[in-house]
């Protein structure tokens, strides 16, 4: 009980130090702001690797806090990575109290400016229903389980053009390009849906690089 109640007030953050899920989305969009922010994904590597909030960085909880709520090696994990103090800080998790603690402990460190996203990845996900970045790990693992891609509740989508697709593509990926889901093209977006008609469906898409 001891121990509970020590978690508990050292996570405790004001109001200031959440931030929600339309403040992030902003921030992600503003070049200049994400210039001095790091956002920090809190859960284990194989919950990361399935799909993480995009520019985020993993740092685990357990290596950063201890099970009693005691810092490792004097926080290196977080100070190793993001050495100004300066930068704006976003922690979020699986949406449980770790990245409450995660946060207050950034605070305690010095880095005067920590936003804790408490809804997490649950919030980012299921409440407003945005998309996640793979690593090539988690994308591996979510292909060898699901390729061939014939049960109509999974597509690799490659949104090249049409002439680099046919030069080389994904064994599985189907095509839809780019253009497509941009708002010059408004009429173009329906032939998404004409290929996807299950809006549940799980959708990776992949380019040459992130864009």
């Amino acid at each position: 009980m001891l121990i509970t109640a020590l978690l508990f007030q050292n996570s405790c953050l004001s109001e200031n130090n959440l931030i929600t899920y339309d403040e992030l989305k902003a921030l992600l969009i503003d070049a200049d702001a994400m210039k001095n922010a790091t956002i920090v994904d809190v859960r284990p590597q194989s919950e990361w690797n399935a799909g993480f909030i995009p520019k985020a960085v993993n740092i685990e909880h357990d290596t950063f806090i201890d099970q009693f709520g005691r810092l490792q090696d004097g926080g290196g994990a977080l100070t190793s990575i993001v050495t100004s103090k300066d930068t704006t800080l976003i922690i979020y998790g699986s949406g449980t109290d770790n990245a409450r603690l995660f946060a207050a402990k950034a605070i305690k460190l010095g880095y005067s400016d920590v936003k804790c996203y408490a809804g997490g990845i649950a919030d980012w996900r299921e409440a407003h229903g945005d998309y996640l970045w793979l690593t090539y790990e988690g994308f591996r693992q979510w292909y060898d389980t699901q390729c061939p891609f014939d049960d109509d509740t999974n597509y690799l989508v490659d949104v090249h053009p049409a002439s680099l697709y046919t030069g080389g593509h994904i064994p599985g990926a189907i095509n839809i390009t780019s253009r497509h889901f941009t708002p010059w093209f408004p009429d173009d977006v329906q032939e998404i849906t004409d290929v996807i008609s299950n809006k549940e469906a799980a959708v990776v898409f992949y380019c040459v690089g992130v864009t």
